[in-house]
């Protein structure tokens, strides 16, 4: 099980026998056996005791994830604690995802160069702005299939040179999905979502964690589920760019 509880610059989230919250930059984490106990502070507030005493709080969740957090995390604290408590928190700086920084950072350029272009279609070339706007959508279908496509392409061909297989037991429902959970090689646990219905699934599963875990398909089915994908993303490319981009020409 596991589970986060987000508050103002600060949050915390327990599985595989820790307890991680972050705050400025900084991540600490404590093993279970470090915990004393569990509590919330009025309403929106979680205290997580260590067993010499000093404390670790979480400022500003809601009510009700603030006390699901604690009494989820009270339950599977083990009997025996370590009583040196501090002792065992090892504290490390969080690893930053600078791709993802970049990438977020070149989708709001975008995003102000599109604002601006159909801004200028509209001084320019009136009425025409609606197939600009109602361009929009296909483009972007045509540019996030052929991109899906690709990512499975590569996490298959990842999974298959390196991966390892592992039996996962499903714990519940997440909407339509199967939760289910597997150990990896060094015991930690993790959870894996998908529309199967089966009780256990074969997963595989990249050690280094570059690519995500993907349960076992027929081949073909891969096959055919990536070449929708891109060939139906590059028939919407199309249509998308005429529209978008057709006053141009």
């Amino acid at each position: 099980m596991s589970m986060v509880l987000n508050g103002r610059g600060v949050s915390a989230r327990f599985d595989s026998g820790k307890v991680r919250v972050e705050r400025s930059g900084q991540q600490v984490e404590i093993p279970f056996r470090a915990v004393r106990e569990v509590r919330t502070v009025g309403e929106r507030v979680l205290e997580i005791e260590l067993a010499d005493g000093s404390a670790h709080r979480v400022e500003g969740g809601n009510p009700t994830a603030t006390a699901a957090f604690a009494g989820a995390l009270t339950a599977v604290l083990p009997r025996e604690r370590d009583p040196e408590g501090a002792a065992v928190v090892t504290e490390a700086e969080p690893t930053r995802d600078w791709f993802l920084y970049a990438s977020m950072a070149g989708l709001g350029a975008l995003a102000l160069g599109y604002v601006g272009y159909v801004v200028w279609v509209a001084l320019n070339h009136g009425s025409r702005v609606l197939g600009v706007l109602l361009g929009l959508l296909p483009l972007l279908a045509g540019i996030i299939m052929p991109l899906t496509g690709i990512s499975e392409v590569v996490r298959r061909i990842v999974l298959s040179r390196r991966g390892i297989t592992v039996l996962a037991e499903a714990v519940g429902k997440d909407g339509k999905k199967t939760v289910y959970v597997y150990t990896d090689a060094e015991g930690e646990t993790h959870r894996y979502t998908c529309k199967r219905s089966l009780q256990r699934i074969q997963l595989a599963y990249d050690p280094g964690g570059r690519v995500g875990a993907a349960h076992a398909d027929w081949l073909p089915f891969v096959v055919g589920r990536v070449l929708v994908l891109i060939v139906g993303g590059l028939f919407w490319l199309f249509v998308g760019g005429a529209m978008v981009f057709g006053v141009l020409t």
